[in-house]
């Protein structure tokens, strides 16, 4: 018989050790069954580990992540802005802007394009509202290339106006995207999934998709801004204050400019291995999309904002509408 079968109830981590020499102790802890049986409290299973593998112990914690927490002085430092791709197979495109030290969405609105000039009307719009940020991290993509210039030319250069990096580091908006996600995108994710099913709706035919983006396109945006008033009213947990009341205190407090020592980590956190030099000189591959070259004439047009109209009611998820709209433009093509 084995020895751990023999000495178990004795010494119940010793044999999962010796089982298992390179577990760690939460695993240790979770694999004893006699846990509850026994009613052994998890410091004891932990000294019990200490005590049998010490320099196990030391090793892993040697190779343990360290990780870097988030650090911005005030609102208006640095705003972190993206664009979102999960509905770009039927040409819709979210672009997003985040306030890094409140969470608080400067901007969020679909569009049909990425082109760098939509991108800096949407954060013109930002500023225009909420004031110019000291500062501004993205990914290296083109699209970002004219609020590059806008922000060193606004704020100054060799000053870290406009950081880029990797997307892992832009971590304010990406975790913010998994919400949106989940809140507003995700719906007509499976819709459009649905239609293209159920033969309503041909990617390919510049009729159907025009139709798509009159009916639905001003929704998402009407959705993306009832979530982004909802999200700034919502409590962070960490913080103890929703988005909205920490950036209105930080707006009265008004923040004023700093130095920073190192440009290249500010307004991210992850681990401090990372090496931002693995990144320098690599352009995003991301491709730009530029809208879809077809357009309808005045009186297709005005029908169709007659008996389509963007403030729509449906029974049917809007796709009677839908059938609707492509109706008017056939007819009128």
């Amino acid at each position: 018989m084995h020895v751990c079968q023999i000495g178990y109830t004795k010494h119940p981590v010793k044999c999962v050790h010796i089982r298992n020499p390179i577990i760690a102790q939460r695993k240790v802890i979770d694999c004893d069954p006699t846990t509850k049986n026994r009613g052994d409290k998890i410091t004891y299973k932990r000294e019990s580990l200490h005590r049998i593998d010490e320099i196990g112990i030391k090793d892993r914690k040697k190779r343990r992540l360290h990780r870097r927490i988030y650090n911005v002085d005030g609102v208006n430092h640095i705003w972190h802005i993206d664009s979102n791709h999960k509905l770009i197979r039927w040409n819709f495109i979210v672009l997003g802007g985040i306030d890094g030290f409140s969470r608080f969405v400067t901007f969020l609105n679909c569009r049909d394009n990425n082109k760098a000039t939509t991108v800096l009307d949407s954060f013109k719009t930002a500023v225009v509202n909420y004031g110019l940020p000291l500062r501004v991290r993205s990914d290296k993509g083109q699209e970002n290339s004219l609020v590059a210039d806008f922000m060193i030319k606004e704020r100054g250069p060799n000053r870290g106006s406009m950081i880029t990096g990797k997307s892992c580091h832009n971590q304010r908006i990406e975790r913010l995207w998994r919400d949106v996600f989940e809140g507003v995108l995700c719906y007509y994710y499976d819709l459009f999934h649905f239609m293209e099913e159920e033969c309503f709706l041909d990617i390919s035919d510049d009729n159907k998709m025009y139709a798509l983006h009159h009916v639905f396109l001003p929704k998402i945006n009407e959705k993306l801004s009832v979530w982004a008033q909802a999200w700034g009213k919502h409590r962070i947990r960490t913080a103890k204050s929703s988005p909205l009341r920490l950036f209105t205190a930080g707006m009265i407090n008004n923040p004023t400019d700093f130095d920073i020592l190192d440009i290249g980590n500010y307004g991210t956190e992850g681990n401090y291995e990372d090496n931002f030099n693995d990144y320098d000189g690599i352009q995003d591959t991301r491709p730009i999309l530029d809208s879809r070259a077809f357009s309808v004439n005045e009186i297709c047009q005005e029908e169709l904002n007659l008996h389509c109209p963007r403030n729509w009611a449906s029974s049917y998820y809007g796709i009677d509408i839908y059938h609707q709209a492509v109706q008017i433009i056939e007819r009128n093509s």
